[in-house]
């Protein structure tokens, strides 16, 4: 007899009967045994239906100025940093470019990032008082203490408090030359944001920044570090 010719007797895996599904007479039991999967189909199509809205949009292409490298606050346009791209932008936005030609030479009073579309409050000028009310003019101030510039922004509305005396002739006193006025303009130590703050073409720690004032208060607000120490206080 040759043993190792033995036929296999491996078992075979049972087979697992198919659950049988009773035939649906109603409508409500053909809801109840669908709905998980209609409710996934109803929730897809609410989904397409928004990212829809939001890729189409009211959006269009438009063929405008961007800027194609870094531009420092307070430096020149050239021809070199700028070109026409064509982006999405709302259509009925009218405060970008679509010349190069209308923007070389022109100063900048935001530092703008590669890729940034150009609009007209980003340029010195009127556009730096663009909505304010008439009679408002740009101050430069020199705060006392240059690190607090490094919490302020374009925009940051600031109470301006001028701190007078020695303590000793003289006794200490602070009094707010300036109420809620807007931040127009800080210097590139104070750059590293998401809100675009304004670069300058080199750090300082001088400290100076430009608010938007009442022409009524230029004088007291520019002249205010030579009575004592000047101080912006973020108020909402």
């Amino acid at each position: 007899m040759n043993y190792f010719s033995r036929p296999s007797t491996a078992p075979r895996p049972p087979t697992i009967p198919r659950p049988k599904l009773r035939p649906v007479r109603t409508r409500s039991e053909l809801l109840r045994r669908y709905r998980k999967p209609l409710a996934m189909a109803f929730a897809l199509l609410a989904l397409a239906g928004v990212l829809n809205v939001f890729s189409s949009g009211q959006l269009t292409q438009r063929e405008v100025v961007i800027v194609t490298s870094d531009i420092a606050a307070g430096s020149e346009i050239s021809a070199t940093q700028i070109s026409l791209q064509r982006v999405r932008l709302d259509p009925q936005d009218e405060e970008v470019f679509h010349s190069p030609e209308q923007l070389v030479g022109q100063r900048i009073a935001v530092g703008l990032s590669a890729g940034t579309v150009i609009r007209k409050y980003a340029l010195v000028g009127e556009q730096l008082l663009a909505g304010t009310a008439e009679g408002t003019v740009a101050v430069p101030l020199r705060l006392s203490d240059p690190a607090t510039v490094t919490l302020l922004h374009p925009g940051q509305l600031v109470d301006i408090v001028l701190t007078t005396g020695d303590g000793f002739d003289r006794e200490i006193a602070s009094r707010t030359i300036a109420q809620s006025v807007p931040v127009l303009w800080v210097p590139h130590s104070a750059a590293d944001s998401e809100f675009g703050m304004l670069s300058g073409a080199a750090p300082t720690g001088e400290g100076i920044i430009v608010v938007a004032a009442a022409s009524s208060l230029s004088d007291d607000l520019s002249g205010a570090v030579s009575r004592g120490k000047v101080s912006a206080v973020l108020v909402n």
